[in-house]
């Protein structure tokens, strides 16, 4: 999942792989936003990977608040390596295999099927 940012004028709310893999992180980093001036509501939707921060525009505006939120590595794509090398090899294994057995499938099948058809005239 690509991050995803939405920006109102009194409320930010972020998705992203982030969040949702590491809620002990973004746990730590909502305690701190609640103690910003002008931070109204904090809403952490750990299962859906997202933030919404409901702000008061007069106090704080939404740049100042992205300021403190884009170290937090919210925003940040994430690349699990494991993850994708382990679906390709997943994939050509498969490949593999699929391949493996056309080619026998055509090997077996063709003679057997000639074979058979004489048989039968």
């Amino acid at each position: 999942m690509s991050p995803y940012l939405h920006q109102t004028q009194n409320r930010i709310r972020i998705r992203s792989e982030y969040i949702q893999r590491n809620p002990e992180r973004v746990t730590e980093t909502i305690a701190q936003l609640r103690h910003i001036a002008g931070v109204q509501e904090i809403t952490h939707r750990h299962y859906a990977g997202s933030v919404a921060i409901c702000f008061d525009s007069k106090i704080l505006s939404g740049d100042t608040l992205l300021a403190h939120i884009e170290p937090a590595g919210w925003l940040s794509v994430a690349r699990n390596q494991t993850y994708i090398d382990r679906s390709l090899h997943r994939y050509t294994r498969s490949l593999a295999k699929g391949l493996a057995l056309m080619t026998l499938d055509m090997a077996i099948k063709g003679p057997l099927v000639k074979r058979l058809v004489t048989l039968v005239r």
